[in-house]
């Protein structure tokens, strides 16, 4: 079994939903820090999806105000999230390209 540890980044993340990160085929991940940067002067409004094989969406955070100039830790001091195989994670806003996301992961091959 291979471990790979990875760092994936989101640009300028705005109104239409973004799929930051998918897990590959045959892989399990486990994100282990997030953090959400609000590169506006105003505040704005996170939401945090996860999708699954089966075209199922649901939100891990919906709406959440993250103030002008910020940034925000949705996952990391002890929580994880795990993501199976074609397993999707998406960043939205509510203001145009607003957010830069930085995701910390491990795939296990």
């Amino acid at each position: 079994m291979a471990t790979n540890f990875k760092n994936i980044i989101g640009k300028e993340i705005g109104t239409q939903r973004v799929a930051v990160y998918t897990t590959p085929a045959a892989t399990s991940t486990t994100i282990i820090g997030m953090n959400i940067a609000n590169l506006t002067g105003s505040m704005v409004n996170v939401d945090i999806e996860i999708g699954d094989e089966s075209s199922s969406i649901g939100y891990m955070i919906k709406g959440m105000p993250l103030p002008p100039n910020t940034a925000m830790k949705p996952i990391g001091k002890g929580e994880k999230i795990v993501l199976d195989a074609t397993n999707t994670l998406y960043v939205t806003s509510d203001t145009t390209e607003s957010l830069d996301v930085i995701l910390s992961l491990v795939e296990i091959v």
